[in-house]
C-alpha cells in the first residue's frame, strides 16, 4: 500500500497510525491509543472499532511457532492520560516476547516490538493502563541499562526522548536516546531515506513526583516524508503534540529558531496539524473562561501550515457549549488561520450510518491526499478515490 497517515475517531483522545511504504515493507507507527471496550465488536453504532481494524491493517508474522501474530513496528506514547492510553493493557502485549503464547494470540494481542516514551511522564500512574505501560517501559529499560542481549529483540527495543525524569537510564545505550532537536530515521531496526521525525519536546529537566503535570511534557514531534523534487525536500508535513499547551510552544518555537531549525530542517511546517489537547483552549492560552489573547507563539506555529493546510481535531462534536475541550473559541482560531473547511472533525466528517470513521491521508508526491470512502466501506488506500478538494501548496510541495 502507499504511505500513510490515518486519524481514528476516539471521542476525545488520539489514536493515529503513520505507515511508510518503503522498499516493499510497510513500517506502522503508532501514535498513542483509545480503545474502548464498547467500541469493540460493534457494541457501540456510535464508535469506530479501532481494535478490528488494526488487526486488518497491521503485519503479521510467525512468532514463538505461532502464525499470524500481529504487530506494530513502533509504539509512541505521548503521554500516559488515560485518553491517550485507553485500551494498551487489554490490546498490545506485555512482558517477555518469548513467552507471548497462542493464548495470547487467540485474544487478538497486538506485539509491540519498539516502545517509544519520554521518561518524563513515568511517574505516579494515574490509571490502570498508565501502570501497566510503565511496568512495560520499566521491564525494557532494565534489560537495556543491564545490557542484556535480549534488548535487541523485538517485543524489548526502546527509543526513550528527553531527560531522566523519574528513571535510572544513565546506564541506557546513547543509541536509542534522543532528545529535542534531533532527527530520528531508524524505525524498528531499520534505517529509512524516505522518512524522518523531528523532535520537538519534552524540554523540561524536573518534575516533581507531587506535581505532575504531564501534559506540559507532551512528546512533540513532525513526522516528515522525504521527497527531493520539492521544493524544501517534503512531500508532507504532520505535527502531533499530545497535550501540549501553550507554554509548551513558546518554548519550542524560541528553541527551534534560536538553532537555526526552523530555517535548516523547516521544523516548523505543516500540512497537517493535530490540535493538541482535543482542540482545548490550552494551546492558545491558560485562562479559558477570561477574554485573554491567544498566544503569539501558538498562532504563529498556525502560520507555518503550507498550501491547503488541515488542522485535525480529535474530539467530540465541536459546538459552541459546554462541556468542553473540544472549546469552541480554540475551534474559532483554528478556522481563521486555515478556514473552515480545513479544519477537519474526527467525529463529524464522515460517517458509515451512525458510525465516525477514519481520515486517512496517502501521501503522494505533492503532498497528503484526503481519501474519499468508498461507498459502504471504511476509507483505507487503495480502495478510496481522492478527495476533489485537492489543490497544489503555494509552496509547491503540498496538495491536500
Amino acid at each position: 500500500m502507499a504511505s500513510q497517515i490515518k486519524y481514528y475517531p476516539v471521542d476525545n483522545g488520539d489514536t493515529t497510525v503513520i505507515s511508510i511504504e518503503e522498499g516493499g515493507y510497510t513500517t506502522n507507527i503508532m501514535v498513542d491509543c483509545n480503545i474502548r471496550k464498547s467500541s469493540k465488536g460493534d457494541k457501540n453504532p456510535e464508535q469506530y472499532d479501532i481494535h478490528a481494524d488494526l488487526l486488518k491493517l497491521l503485519k503479521r508474522k510467525k512468532h514463538n511457532g505461532i502464525e499470524g501474530v500481529p504487530y506494530i513496528d513502533v509504539f509512541m506514547l505521548t503521554h500516559g492520560d488515560e485518553d491517550h492510553l485507553l485500551g494498551f493493557e487489554d490490546n498490545f502485549y506485555q512482558g517477555d516476547p518469548k513467552n507471548y503464547k497462542q493464548a495470547n494470540k487467540d485474544k487478538n494481542e497486538i506485539l509491540v516490538e519498539v516502545l517509544w516514551f519520554s521518561p518524563m511522564v513515568m511517574g505516579t500512574a494515574g490509571n490502570d493502563d498508565e501502570r501497566c505501560f510503565n511496568k512495560e517501559a520499566r521491564r525494557r529499560i532494565n534489560l537495556h541499562c543491564d545490557k542484556k542481549d535480549a534488548r535487541k529483540d523485538a517485543g524489548n527495543r526502546i527509543v526513550i526522548i528527553g531527560d531522566n525524569g523519574h528513571e535510572k537510564i544513565d546506564d541506557v545505550d546513547d543509541l536509542v536516546r534522543f532528545y529535542p532537536g534531533d532527527i530520528v530515521k531508524r524505525f524498528n531496526d531499520r534505517d529509512l531515506s524516505s522518512f524522518s521525525i523531528f523532535i520537538h519536546s519534552p524540554y523540561q529537566k524536573e518534575l516533581s513526583e507531587e506535581d505532575v503535570d504531564k501534559n506540559m511534557v507532551s512528546l512533540v514531534f513532525q513526522a516528515r516524508f522525504h521527497n527531493s523534487a520539492s521544493l524544501d525536500g517534503f512531500s508532507t508535513l504532520a505535527m502531533f503534540g499530545g497535550d501540549s499547551n501553550y507554554e509548551a510552544w513558546d518554548t519550542i518555537l524560541k528553541k527551534t529558531k534560536k538553532y537555526g531549525n526552523d530555517k535548516k530542517h523547516h521544523a516548523l511546517k505543516w500540512d497537517l496539524f493535530m490540535a493538541p489537547h482535543h482542540c482545548s483552549w490550552t494551546y492558545f492560552g491558560g485562562d479559558s473562561e477570561n477574554d485573554e489573547e491567544a498566544a503569539e507563539a501558538s498562532l504563529e506555529e498556525l502560520d507555518y501550515g503550507r498550501g491547503t493546510a488541515k488542522v485535525i481535531t480529535s474530539c467530540r462534536e465541536i459546538k459552541d457549549e459546554e462541556p468542553n475541550p473540544p472549546h469552541y473559541r480554540a475551534y474559532e482560531e483554528y478556522v481563521d488561520k486555515v478556514k473552515k473547511a480545513n479544519v477537519l472533525q474526527t467525529a463529524t466528517h464522515d460517517k458509515k450510518g451512525k458510525t465516525p470513521q477514519p481520515l486517512v491521508f496517502e501521501v503522494k508526491q505533492l503532498g497528503p491526499t484526503l481519501l474519499k470512502r468508498a461507498e459502504g466501506n471504511a476509507a483505507v488506500a487503495g480502495t478510496g478515490a481522492v478527495s476533489t478538494v485537492n489543490k497544489t501548496s503555494s509552496y509547491g510541495s503540498g496538495t491536500i
